[in-house]
């Protein structure tokens, strides 16, 4: 065996075990989340930040999603977006009317001309925090993009289910937010360490007062405002 094949065979000797490590440490998480009345809480923006292991030693890429936050029948949809920091967020408008969207909220302050269609570029969120958005027609709409500071973030579905996968192992602080809290800072629902290509369950209780459901207007379409 020739000097040159024989050091070839040693580097990938070498390499393969970093190859594994590198490809199996990923965990998935499952996380149920009620409401002080144990009744499923959907839409409730869920934060995992990462404390110590691997978890702490990510860095998360630029964002390059594609963030959409349309308006349809006189809401924003969806009505809470969750982006990252970093991300560049679309602001279509596909009703019939025209909408003035804006935000004075400390995290991102914006303000979009009267438009319909797709008029402007992407908006920028490069700060972590809650962007409460508005239309200056139409006062009933309130939408909110939740900015968040960790690359490991879920929205709850309508049964309270949230899921991660592919988390690397650490200990992870639990946090929350919902347009039903009373305030705009999220509420800590506990810790929990992952290990490597581990599995887990959890059901969280939220414990912050809670508003009750906002009611879901009902417009006669094609109508003009």
């Amino acid at each position: 065996m020739t000097r040159r094949r024989r050091l070839i065979i040693a580097v990938c000797a070498l390499l393969l075990p970093l190859l594994g490590a590198s490809t199996g440490a990923a965990a998935d998480l499952q996380i149920l989340t009620s409401g002080p009345d144990a009744s499923p809480l959907a839409g409730l923006v869920v934060l995992l930040l990462a404390q110590g292991g691997k978890a702490a030693e990510y860095k998360a890429p630029a964002s390059a999603g594609n963030w959409v936050m349309d308006q349809v029948d006189l809401q924003f949809e969806p009505e809470v977006l969750v982006v990252p920091v970093g991300a560049r967020v679309s602001f279509p408008n596909s009703d019939v009317v025209a909408h003035q969207v804006y935000s004075f909220s400390p995290a991102r302050r914006f303000s979009l001309g009267l438009y319909r269609g797709q008029r402007y570029p992407p908006v920028d969120f490069t700060k972590p925090g809650l962007v409460v958005l508005g239309c200056n027609i139409h006062d009933s709409m309130v939408g909110y993009v939740y900015v968040s500071e960790s690359p490991y973030f879920g929205k709850s579905d309508a049964t309270g289910l949230v899921q991660f996968s592919g988390l690397p192992a650490g200990s992870y602080l639990i946090k929350a937010w919902s347009p039903r809290f009373k305030g705009e800072e999220p509420e800590t629902l506990g810790q929990l360490s992952l290990g490597a290509t581990e599995t887990q369950s959890l059901s969280l209780t939220v414990r912050s007062a809670l508003r009750p459901p906002a009611p879901k207007l009902v417009h006669p379409k094609g109508l003009h405002y």
